[in-house]
């Protein structure tokens, strides 16, 4: 199944969807709308400085990336250490978590130490969904290659 996810440009406020790109993939391209430079980074929408990306020589450009990058990985490695003390290191207590609850609740801080539950990259209902559905059918030959045909 593809996931899809909601972006709105900083520059002008449009709105619209795209699909999830690989993890750990960097984008960069202009707004549809209004043409203002974008960077999509983990899953978030980063205005970049058209000025410098569009007429900028290759190394002010790495550098603009760099430093927006570089801004948005410092602002996630705070929250990081700000939720610290409930962060869960031990991968035998988040899965004892995990099957006490049912996976019906999940502390914000065993799924996404960088936001809330509804910005967690995997929602409940996708646990649910995997566990029940998609494991099961990983064997089937046909779901395998809907699944990962390039």
């Amino acid at each position: 199944m593809l996931s899809m996810i909601e972006v709105k440009c900083p520059h002008c406020g449009s709105q619209g969807q795209i699909m999830l790109p690989p993890l750990g993939s960097i984008i960069v391209g202009p707004c549809p709308q209004c043409q203002g430079m974008l960077c999509i980074f983990s899953g978030r929408i980063l205005p970049l400085d058209n000025e410098i990306m569009t007429q900028g020589g290759s190394e002010e450009r790495q550098d603009h990336l760099y430093q927006v990058l570089g801004n948005f990985l410092r602002e996630r490695i705070e929250k990081l250490f700000e939720t610290a003390p409930e962060f869960k290191l031990d991968n035998e207590e988040l899965a004892d978590e995990l099957t006490q609850n049912n996976f019906t609740e999940i502390k914000e801080s065993s799924i996404n130490p960088f936001g809330n539950v509804q910005e967690a990259p995997i929602t409940v209902e996708e646990i649910h969904s995997f566990r029940n559905v998609e494991l099961k059918l990983i064997d089937n030959s046909e779901y395998f290659k809907a699944v990962f045909r390039n």
